[in-house]
């Protein structure tokens, strides 16, 4: 392995991963994977850019060395962040799929029976069929999964940056918490909550912070900010993450200004014991659906203009935008019959939208340990912030 300039985990724990990718590479039947998706990809070789707009591929073999292949004009950053020893560049003027084609056949791979994620959003069609041009003796396969499935434990060093996110999330939102006030725009008060955040230590995030208020803008879900003011007797909504080395925690949190009404006091009740409810049956051994229940039951049971009819969480960790969270990889939902495992990491939501009021909720980021759930993002209460 090479040793960049940031190196955020050791040469073992990317061996680990590596281990484990070839591990289930060989269950398949695959002598090559070749991954697009941005998060796999900095799993596996520790290589981060927002430039995945262009070609950005990593080639694992079965056996012998992965080969990076960087978008053509960010060469810089192999030696900044990449652990994986060879890459090829494929300048504006060549095509990058030919090049890795030729990567496979230099490796002794066209006729090889080769992975590609179906699933990747940045493996496109056009790209897909070209590859199947390219390798016409090859057998090409969906590797779609392989890396997502070491993705969903984390190791000690991959919670600690957890931590560190979670942290940085919660003194965002308190920033923002601490401004609200009648008269202040959403903008002004998104302009605290990033401030916040980036001299917290956050990177930049998958999906920015959410900050709404008053009825129409808070139901509006992943809409934030503008120039809207807030009024007396209004809600405010924030959904606010933090990111470390691209790893990612994320909470919720709401205010009033004025005297909450009665349905909103009983909602907020009915929000945080849902959330309380989820945790306690989110362990070792209990399946997922079990906590979806338990947080289904107390919302529908409620006596509230709202029913749970969606997931309650979804996994989250590393994450490049589009997104913050790996759902695809692992949601609570009622259909979600797989185990907790020590070692996952949840953000779990049981925000509501009520009719004449907007969005309220609480939600925190959580960690599996080997009897139960950590709330990583205990610091900052989770009852409704009063003006």
């Amino acid at each position: 392995m090479r040793q960049p300039l940031h190196q955020f985990f050791t040469d073992d724990e990317y061996q680990s991963r590596l281990d484990g990718v070839r591990t289930r590479m060989d269950e398949r039947g695959l002598d090559a994977l070749v991954l697009t998706t941005p998060e796999n990809i900095h799993y596996l070789s520790g290589y981060q850019t927002p430039g995945y707009y262009f070609f950005l591929g990593l080639i694992v073999p079965l056996n012998g060395d992965p080969v990076l292949v960087p978008p053509p004009h960010e060469e810089s950053l192999v030696s900044s962040y990449s652990v994986v020893e060879d890459y090829r560049l494929f300048r504006d003027t060549e095509d990058p799929i030919f090049g890795v084609a030729s990567v496979l056949g230099e490796i002794g791979l066209a006729r090889g029976s080769v992975g590609v994620e179906y699933d990747s959003w940045f493996l496109r069609t056009r790209d897909y069929m070209r590859l199947r041009t390219a390798l016409p003796e090859a057998v090409l396969h969906d590797g779609s999964g392989i890396v997502e499935r070491g993705r969903l434990i984390k190791s000690e060093r991959e919670i600690d940056f957890m931590r560190m996110a979670a942290a940085i999330a919660q003194t965002a939102t308190r920033a923002g918490l601490d401004a609200v006030a009648a008269g202040v725009t959403e903008r002004e008060l998104g302009a605290e909550v990033v401030r916040a955040q980036v001299m917290a230590g956050s990177e930049y995030s998958g999906l920015p912070p959410f900050v709404t208020s008053g009825e129409q803008h808070s139901l509006q879900v992943h809409s934030t900010w503008s120039d809207r003011k807030v009024g007396n007797d209004e809600i405010v909504f924030f959904e606010v993450p933090g990111v470390v080395d691209r790893y990612h925690a994320a909470l919720t949190r709401a205010a009033y200004v004025g005297d909450p009404p009665e349905l909103l006091i009983r909602g907020s009740e009915v929000n945080r014991d849902a959330l309380r409810l989820a945790k306690e049956r989110i362990r070792p051994g209990v399946p997922a659906s079990e906590a979806f229940e338990a947080a289904r039951e107390r919302i529908d049971d409620a006596d509230i203009p709202y029913v749970q009819g969606r997931r309650i969480a979804y996994a989250i960790g590393t994450a490049f935008p589009p997104g913050w969270d790996e759902g695809h990889i692992f949601s609570i939902n009622a259909n979600e019959h797989r185990p907790f495992h020590s070692g996952m990491t949840f953000h779990v939501i049981t925000t509501m939208r009520l009719p004449g009021l907007g969005a309220i909720g609480c939600s925190d980021t959580v960690l599996v340990t080997e009897d139960g759930c950590e709330t990583l993002t205990s610091d900052l209460p989770n009852e409704l912030h009063v003006v």
